[in-house]
């Protein structure tokens, strides 16, 4: 029983690059453009823990971006909005995909992927909120849909996952488009102490 438990392990190990994925419907143009200089004095901010796995480092391309790419000097991870200066709240939600893909997902894992199984649908939406001194300014939003395949078939052709984006690239390039879109906000805010 021990070894039959290790051979079904195995082999959905080399089965699982049998899936071809891509991400869409965010700002390509964003992708490796993080902001050029830092103009801005010390962002405040806040990532929620996402509410499922993500699957190709999608919330730590959040920490890596707020820690080191953001257009501010300095970055300061909290939990409570300060009553001084510019906060940022980040929530992630996650996107399910549509009920015969979530159930054709099933039937194609448990055949380990002979029945093909793709989903259009599902991905995040990532919500960053502004305060600035304790009040709230703004929110954006931006939706990132994960578009994908599992076949056995497919396996020969898993390569191709090197040359679409990634969860991470969808994430970075959306946290840089948050930037660039909230700019005018940040300029108007003048430290008064």
């Amino acid at each position: 029983m021990f070894k039959i438990k290790i051979i079904y392990v195995l082999l959905l190990a080399t089965l699982l690059p049998a899936c071809i994925t891509t991400y869409r419907d965010f700002p390509e143009n964003m992708v490796n453009n993080p902001p050029k200089t830092k103009p801005f004095g010390t962002l405040f901010y806040n990532i929620k823990p996402v509410s499922v796995l993500t699957s190709g480092g999608g919330e730590e391309a959040l920490q890596t971006v707020f820690r080191q790419k953001t257009p501010f000097a300095n970055t300061e991870k909290t939990d409570k909005i300060p009553s001084r200066g510019i906060y940022c709240s980040v929530e992630v939600l996650y996107k399910p995909p549509t009920l015969p893909a979530l159930v054709f997902g099933y039937i194609s894992a448990s055949t380990l992927t002979i029945l093909p199984v793709w989903s259009e649908h599902d991905g995040y939406r990532a919500t960053y909120e502004v305060f600035i001194n304790g009040e709230k300014k703004k929110s954006y939003e931006y939706d990132i849909t994960r578009k994908g395949g599992a076949w056995i078939l497919l396996l020969p052709f898993a390569w191709i996952n090197f040359l679409t984006y990634s969860e991470k690239d969808a994430f970075e390039a959306t946290t840089y488009q948050f930037f660039k879109d909230s700019e005018p906000l940040f300029a108007g805010y003048k430290d008064t102490k």
